[in-house]
């Protein structure tokens, strides 16, 4: 039998709701709020554009000064990317890996943001959680948290508090003729799990997400590309000597201040 397609991996159920009274007497002197938030995305728009040149601008710096290969992080962290790429694109997809992970991020903030969870689903064709809270945070968290990174990071994290993970064993592989780094595991690892994250994220974006059409999909494509942004060039700091965050958020802002001078003078 064919396999089922989901078309909705994840719906974040609320038992919030108002009287219907109240709703209809509140909405003459309301915008909607989905305008809101349309209009929030659109401020947001200039910011990821100013985002974006400045991580390719840190980034191409940083490739240019170690050609990527001289930096043994961002060298095992896309071939763990690449390795993912492969196994998205030639494998059958581990879809309920992801929905409990999606699942598993909805519910985290639910308890961070002080609701309670009734309800908890994951199959193979979806999954839901039922809750008495809801916002932003949690009904899109799932898109710009990699949960799976996360844990990898928390894994080594603890492992690291026993035994020194950046250690090299010089001679250790193939009879001897190979260094070896559990720090490079540890990379790759990172690098696997966050595309899995990213291809899963974009893959799903196009299945009418019901999560999406909460907040209204324009100001969460926008709200989501933005915090993967920062996310990414936050591990871009991390890993890449040639990138300081006084740095990075220094260009941030003259590129900022470029943006608006250029603004300014068409207009």
């Amino acid at each position: 039998m064919p396999k089922k397609k989901a078309r909705h991996p994840s719906r974040l159920r609320t038992t919030t709701s108002l009287p219907r009274s109240r709703v209809a007497a509140s909405e003459p002197r309301t915008i909607p709020l989905v305008w809101l938030k349309a209009g929030i995305a659109i401020l947001l728009l200039p910011l990821c554009v100013v985002s974006t040149h400045t991580f390719l601008g840190a980034f191409s710096e940083t490739s240019a000064s170690t050609l990527v290969i001289g930096s043994a992080p961002l060298w095992f962290f896309f071939v763990g990317a690449v390795l993912w790429v492969i196994a998205f694109l030639g494998l059958p997809r581990p879809l309920y890996l992801y929905v409990l992970g999606h699942e598993l991020t909805h519910a985290f903030f639910v308890l961070l943001c002080g609701g309670k969870i009734s309800e908890f689903r994951v199959r193979t064709e979806g999954g839901h959680i039922v809750t008495n809270k809801n916002n932003i945070l949690i009904s899109l968290s799932p898109y710009f948290v990699p949960f799976y990174s996360v844990l990898t990071v928390a894994a080594f994290g603890i492992i690291g508090l026993a035994t020194n993970l950046s250690e090299y064993h010089p001679r250790s592989l193939f009879w001897g003729h190979v260094g070896f780094s559990w720090s490079w595991i540890f990379y790759m690892a990172v690098g696997a799990t966050w595309c899995f994250h990213l291809t899963f994220t974009g893959w799903m974006i196009f299945k009418n997400q019901p999560d999406l059409r909460q907040n209204g999909t324009f100001f969460s494509l926008v709200f989501i590309y933005l915090v993967n942004l920062l996310v990414l060039s936050g591990f871009l700091i991390v890993v890449a000597s040639e990138v300081s965050f006084f740095g990075f958020f220094h260009s941030l802002m003259e590129n900022s201040s470029s943006l608006l001078k250029s603004l300014l003078a068409r207009g």
